[in-house]
């Protein structure tokens, strides 16, 4: 986030009271003109905004945690690591009780900060890093209910799968299937040397794709979007695995 930081973020940031993230919101700013910040004051609208936006890092600027609600945030599909903010330094026993990224008072020096969201970031792309030796199914195939039926897919003939709130579409060459489950359950599914997140709504099959070009993958006859919060872990992914 100083001139050693070239990555670009996208924050959402929840203030208990007004304004009372300025100092964040300054920071945030000075450390990069690239930066976007999305600032809501209303614990329903920093989980509505969780849900439905991409975002790489976010922010709870508050006086007293509240931890049930941060529980519910933490359970959502594609959570970014959160940050607790406070000028209270008890709130900090609370943050990492319930597991957030990391506790900033607003007295930490400005390379301190920096420095935190940085290595914030780098665990985040480090957790989610597949290793070659990721679980791999004992069987091919997998049964998903879909229009009344049980239906077998073979894990090679799954383009991707998209998100569709509280269902999921699964793409393959010749049928879609539409399925009543989460993208973390259907991760716990998918083996995942083979199946990627490349955004909010999808996870592709790295065996079909085309090609990737600017911020869109390739797979069939389909154009996915890569997020600007993916972008980089994905292709360090790649790499990786040894798909480059």
């Amino acid at each position: 986030m100083t001139s050693e930081s070239t990555e670009s973020l996208n924050c959402l940031i929840y203030e208990e009271t007004y304004d009372a993230s300025r100092w964040l919101k300054q920071h945030l700013h000075n450390a990069s003109s690239s930066n976007t910040i999305r600032v809501v004051s209303e614990i329903g609208q920093f989980e509505k905004r969780l849900q439905e936006d991409d975002y790489n890092l976010a922010f709870v600027v508050v006086e007293q945690l509240p931890i049930q609600a941060f529980l519910v945030w933490q359970e959502l599909d594609f959570c970014p690591p959160i940050l607790v903010c406070s000028a209270n330094r008890a709130v900090a026993a609370d943050a990492f009780m319930v597991g957030a990224a990391g506790f900033v008072s607003p007295d930490n020096p400005t390379l301190q900060l920096s420095r935190q969201i940085r290595e914030v970031l780098a665990q985040n792309r480090l957790n989610i890093k597949v290793l070659p030796a990721a679980k791999a199914p004992t069987l091919p195939f997998f049964f998903v209910k879909s229009d009344y039926k049980i239906v077998r897919l073979n894990f090679d003939d799954v383009l991707f799968v998209e998100g569709l709130g509280e269902y999921l579409r699964i793409y393959t060459d010749t049928a879609k299937h539409i399925v009543l489950q989460s993208f973390s359950k259907m991760a716990d599914v998918l083996p995942s040397h083979q199946f990627l997140r490349i955004h909010r709504s999808y996870m592709v099959n790295l065996y079909k794709i085309n090609f990737i070009q600017n911020n869109v993958v390739s797979i069939g006859n389909h154009q996915l979007p890569i997020s600007k919060s993916q972008k980089k872990t994905f292709l360090e992914l790649i790499e990786h695995i040894g798909l480059l």
